[in-house]
């Protein structure tokens, strides 16, 4: 389950980095479908830092050309985000930067060594 949460923080996290159109200020500022599809978000929106506000402005406005498939997986990280403190954000970015730094043939076994430590620590 940590590794599967661990990877949809990922896919988040790159999400994040899309481009974006605009920012908006407020929830109310948000078009309908924006606001559908970041509704995990609502009650935190409006104390979200802008730089998020555009991150996430940016996944909303990209999820149409989506698969349905990734449509779904997009809606349950949205999820999963919000449902994270802001010190477990700020533990997940510092781990994508981390991640994204490693070579990418070496990212494997970089996802192998995470699930091998992430088994290890999960038995009693």
């Amino acid at each position: 389950m940590k590794t599967r949460k661990h990877a949809l923080l990922l896919s988040a996290l790159a999400l994040l980095s899309l481009p974006f159109s605009a920012c908006a200020e407020k929830w109310s500022e948000l078009s309908a479908a924006q606001q559908q599809i970041l509704a995990p978000l609502s009650d935190s929106w409006d104390n979200l830092p802008q730089s998020e506000h555009k991150s996430f402005i940016g996944v909303a406005d990209a999820y149409p050309k989506l698969s349905p498939e990734k449509q779904q997986r997009l809606r349950a990280q949205i999820k999963d985000w919000a449902g994270l403190t802001m010190e477990q954000r700020h533990r997940a970015r510092e781990k994508f930067s981390a991640f994204s730094k490693v070579p990418e043939e070496k990212r494997e076994a970089v996802k192998r060594m995470v699930r091998e430590q992430e088994a290890q620590s999960d038995k009693p």
